[in-house]
């Protein structure tokens, strides 16, 4: 049952935000229990093919990847190009309310992040409290009032202290624009892509339905030997699809891939 579902979901039959026939037509529709239908719908709900409202029924849930670009092309990443890359995107998906929150702090590296940036546990660190400074850039982006991606970028303090990377305003032109004129072009990065369930409150900050696992995109890169940024992205894995690409790409990659799915079959 929950095969044929997900196979006249696929087709159009049910729409996004339409919603299903009750328990009792469907069991009437395949001949089964309302045990077995309740079984097919659970299976479908963990996929993150529909939702269920209390007192309301199961609907169809929206279901319209956008492409996040994760490889270097000529004239920047992805990272923090939000006008003239993610946010058109959605406007093409029709999204139609996107917008984009920046928040910066100063703060003492996390474990994690320490590691991340190749120095020492703190109980074995030698240097100065201020190497273990890193300027946090927070960027949150929001389609029709929920949290879609977010962003977190880590600078060291020494890089980044009395610069634009310190301030909570759109960096136009990218970030490795920015840390090049600082005297830091970016050599090479290397990232590491994982899935996990998400926590109670990121449940209800990226508003994710019952199943679905949050990407998490980590970059490291790095100018020379040294650390400039460590990056984390998350996104809801039913919103997003990671573009990478090899050898030379065209600056235009992200059009090109624009309507490509990894759910189309």
């Amino acid at each position: 049952m929950a095969n044929a579902l997900r196979g006249a979901i696929q087709r159009g039959e049910y729409p996004p935000n339409e919603w299903l026939p009750n328990e009792g037509r469907l069991a009437e529709e395949f001949q089964v229990s309302r045990g077995t239908v309740r079984a097919a719908l659970k299976i479908l709900e963990n996929e993150g093919r529909i939702g269920m409202r209390q007192g309301r029924g199961v609907y169809v849930r929206d279901f319209r990847p956008i492409v996040h670009l994760a490889a270097q092309v000529p004239g920047g990443t992805d990272a923090e190009r939000f006008t003239d890359g993610y946010a058109p995107q959605l406007r093409e998906a029709g999204y139609d309310r996107i917008s984009e929150s920046i928040e910066v702090q100063l703060e003492t590296m996390r474990p994690k992040v320490a590691k991340r940036f190749g120095l020492p546990a703190e109980a074995e660190h030698n240097g100065s409290p201020q190497d273990r400074l890193v300027v946090l850039r927070q960027c949150d982006r929001f389609v029709d009032g929920r949290l879609w991606e977010r962003q977190i970028t880590h600078y060291p303090y020494s890089i980044a202290a009395e610069t634009e990377l310190m301030s909570p305003e759109h960096i136009t032109d990218g970030i490795d624009q920015v840390l090049g004129r600082l005297g830091y072009t970016e050599d090479w990065s290397w990232d590491i892509v994982g899935a996990r369930m998400p926590s109670p409150r990121e449940v209800e900050s990226f508003g994710v339905g019952h199943g679905i696992p949050l990407l998490v995109q980590e970059r490291v890169a790095y100018a020379g030997d040294r650390v400039t940024r460590f990056t984390e992205t998350t996104m809801p894995a039913d919103r997003h699809q990671l573009l990478y690409a090899g050898g030379d790409a065209p600056a235009e990659l992200l059009l090109l891939a624009s309507d490509v799915s990894i759910f189309e079959r």
